[in-house]
């Protein structure tokens, strides 16, 4: 069977059915979806949720390299020796 084959006969078979039932068939589906968002709520809290935890892992583990870093460096602990008080000023 070949693609124009396929074609002729679903358009047969959608010819066939009856109406009443297509239509049937489509408001009980098109009533679901506008009574049934359930499924649509809970992925948009679990994505949701997601998208906040990954937030707070990223500022968290930002936090703590920085704190990790700050804390080993050694740069401002001692002033730096200044040349006015290594060499005495000659007058």
């Amino acid at each position: 069977m070949n693609e124009v084959d396929l074609n002729g006969l679903l358009k047969r078979a959608a010819l066939t059915t009856p109406k009443a039932l297509l239509l049937s068939t489509e408001s009980a589906f098109r009533e679901k979806l506008r009574s049934d968002d359930g499924r649509a709520r809970r992925w948009r809290f679990f994505i949701r949720m997601l998208l906040i935890g990954s937030l707070v892992s990223g500022v968290a583990t930002a936090g703590i390299v920085c704190w990790r870093l700050a804390s080993q460096d050694k740069t401002h602990t001692t002033p730096p020796t200044m040349r006015l008080f290594r060499e005495a000023p000659s007058i």
